[in-house]
């Protein structure tokens, strides 16, 4: 950018303030004055990106305090071996009580067998009182 100042032998006297009298050339400018114009807006657009940005941050560490820690992962992960142990714990509850089910003990099935024979020797007497007295 270029200043130009105005040829000695047009500065003239325009008038006189409280510090004496003020010369066209140190006058302002319209060139002078679309120059601060400028500067201004360009300091208030800075001004709004800077709002901009301090929000953006103040939302940042909004979400960053929200965000999972080491020790809110580290209580995840033992929760998940708990609740597999325990898992694993009745699975073999459960398959204990299924084989216990399905193969009974050896005693059990001769108990089993013998009461199965007993039915089947009982079902061939008759039991009414007038099928007893005419079998004796």
């Amino acid at each position: 950018m270029r200043w130009r100042r105005r040829p000695r032998a047009a500065a003239q006297i325009v008038e006189a303030d409280a510090f004496g009298p003020v010369s066209a050339g140190t006058a302002l400018e319209p060139r002078l004055e679309r120059i601060v114009v400028a500067l201004a807006v360009y300091a208030q657009q800075l001004d709004d990106r800077l709002h901009q940005l301090e929000r953006s941050i103040a939302s940042c560490h909004d979400v960053a305090g929200s965000l999972p820690t080491q020790d809110d992962l580290l209580d995840v992960r033992v929760h998940s071996a708990r609740v597999a142990a325990d898992l694993a714990r009745l699975r073999i509850e459960l398959s204990a009580q299924i084989d216990a089910r399905v193969h009974p003990d050896p005693r059990a099935r001769r108990v089993n067998a013998l009461a199965e024979t007993i039915l089947d020797l009982s079902d061939g007497w008759d039991t009414r009182g007038s099928d007893l007295a005419a079998s004796a």
